[in-house]
């Protein structure tokens, strides 16, 4: 549903930020002492490949989306 896509994705954002965070500030583990299976490690790379292009493609956008605003 792409009139809640945006909404959606960043409140799930802000929770993978929120957790990178707990890592952070516990050394890499959880608030289980658990560190990121692989699996998890491997999609947060990808997800920080994801958001560096989404920073330059939403540049373009936020133009686009303020020209037609106007």
């Amino acid at each position: 549903m792409s009139y809640c896509r945006f909404h959606n994705t960043n409140l799930d954002l802000q929770d993978c930020i929120d957790y990178a965070e707990e890592l952070i500030n516990n050394n890499g583990k959880d608030e289980y002492n658990e560190p990121l299976s692989k699996m998890e490690m491997n999609a947060m790379y990808d997800m920080i490949d994801k958001a560096q292009y989404y920073t330059e493609i939403a540049e373009q956008l936020t133009e686009i989306l303020e020209e037609n605003n106007n």
